[in-house]
């Protein structure tokens, strides 16, 4: 698991819980809303019920009054009682919550005005009348009644709902706690596994690589970002090891190159001393060119080290001229003829000038090195080829052997600072520094170096530089 996918999972999980929360809250408030809505229209159609009603007694009373004793006092009752119940029965229409209720409140209605017509009927009779058909009221008494408990009815009703999504959001506020409680103890969990051990692991290696314990592997563990870096801090570490070893071997390379030269200067100062006599002039030239020898191979090792450490700190200085190719490689073919008695060197060049762009020093530079090594890893003699070529943008360089050759898991490594063919190591001197100032002297130039061979058939390298 990747730490995005990880934060993302986090992240989701606690949107997707708020956003549950938030609907679930958002329809039980709702609801809650809703329920108190109806029992706000319940409570003030009972109201509104129970003022019908109460005007209906006092209509019925005051009628029966009137007959009685004819008091006109009675009868501006009467009007006030007839105001508050048409007045009520308007109001009762404002609060219907529901079909059945309107008809409830449509029913109520007729029975009233059913009452109020008998009335007038008997009325018009003559006041003395009015006490005629006593129960006259009863039937809007009895709508209004129904009314009331409808709606006591629908209060239960809407309280035991109430009641049950009360419950309802009990629960889910628990759901809710324990799913909130699993999440983040899972998401701590996660993050300890995948992430803190894992960061710990890498520090304690970090810690130990610093203080220079060998061997050290960060663990591969944890989420995808964090095992990217230990395999990342693990090759690296490797490539420091590997460095570490070529260094170690380039010092005893270095070493054992300069014990040579050193041991023959030695002894050749050895010859020269002053308590004895000089030997004669044949002896002493002989040993001024072993001399000489030495010291151009010394020379030749600390030029080699010294633009190994130009090139890598981006120093190396080019002075670009056109040259013609031929003669650059004449000259490095007639400096090798005759260093060696067992190699016969030869050399192909096209009769049309080959002109190109580059620093006349560095580019023999390379020569040298290429058939230095081309003589030097063969010792069994043969030829060394030389040949140039040409395309419409380029101009390419082969130096052919028939040596010892390199495998093919070294083709690539041999251009590395320090590193040789494991086959001729231990066999034939060097530091390991040639090829890879040539590599970048060519690349330098705009141009490139690549090697064909056979392991056991000699080696060919080959080095292009762009044409004007």
């Amino acid at each position: 698991m990747s730490l995005r996918r990880l934060l993302g999972c986090v992240t989701g999980g606690g949107l997707l819980l708020a956003l549950t929360v938030a609907a679930a809250l958002m329809a039980i408030t709702t609801r809650m809303n809703q329920n108190t809505q109806r029992i706000v229209l319940a409570v003030e159609s009972v109201r509104a019920a129970e003022e019908i009603e109460i005007a209906l007694l006092v209509h019925n009373r005051e009628r029966r009054l009137l007959a009685l004793t004819g008091e006109e006092s009675h009868a501006a009752a009467m009007r006030d009682a007839l105001e508050q119940l048409q007045d009520w029965l308007h109001k009762a229409e404002n609060f219907v919550g529901s079909s059945e209720e309107r008809a409830i409140i449509l029913k109520l209605t007729e029975d009233t005005q059913e009452y109020l017509a008998q009335v007038e009927q008997l009325r018009a009779q003559g006041d003395e009348h009015l006490e005629e058909g006593p129960h006259l009221v009863d039937r809007a008494y009895e709508s209004a009644e129904r009314l009331i408990e409808f709606n006591v009815a629908e209060a239960h009703g809407v309280a035991e709902e109430t009641r049950r999504w009360n419950r309802l959001a009990d629960m889910v506020g628990i759901l809710v706690s324990t799913t909130l409680f699993a999440g983040i103890s899972v998401a701590l969990w996660s993050i300890r596994r995948f992430v803190y051990r894992p960061l710990v692991a890498i520090r304690d290696t970090l810690v130990r690589f610093r203080l220079g314990t060998p061997g050290l592997v960060a663990p591969e563990a944890g989420a995808l970002e964090l095992r990217e870096i230990s395999r990342e801090f693990n090759e690296m570490a490797t490539r420091l090891e590997r460095q570490r070893e070529v260094q170690l071997h380039f010092i005893a390379s270095v070493a054992h190159d300069l014990r040579n030269p050193l041991s023959a200067l030695k002894l050749t100062g050895e010859v020269v001393r002053p308590d004895r006599p000089l030997p004669p002039e044949e002896k002493v030239r002989e040993r001024f060119v072993l001399v000489t020898r030495q010291v151009e191979r010394i020379t030749r090792m600390v030029e080699d080290l010294l633009d190994t450490a130009r090139i890598e700190a981006g120093r190396l200085e080019l002075r670009m001229e056109e040259q013609d190719l031929r003669g650059l490689l004449r000259d490095a073919v007639a400096l090798h003829e005759g260093i060696s008695p067992g190699h016969e060197l030869v050399l192909h060049v096209p009769e049309a000038p080959v002109q190109v762009r580059c620093d006349a020093t560095r580019i023999s530079q390379v020569l040298n090195n290429l058939l230095s090594n081309a003589i030097k890893y063969s010792p069994q003699g043969g030829q060394v080829r030389v040949g140039l070529t040409t395309t419409p943008h380029a101009a390419w360089v082969a130096v052919k052997d028939q040596g010892a050759g390199i495998a093919a898991s070294e083709r690539e490594s041999i251009f590395e600072p320090f590193r040789r063919s494991a086959a001729t190591r231990d066999t034939i001197p060097g530091v390991g520094l040639g090829l890879a100032v040539s590599r970048r002297i060519i690349e330098a130039h705009g141009g490139h170096i690549e090697v064909e061979s056979v392991q056991g058939a000699g080696s060919t390298f080959r080095f292009c530089l762009p044409r004007l």
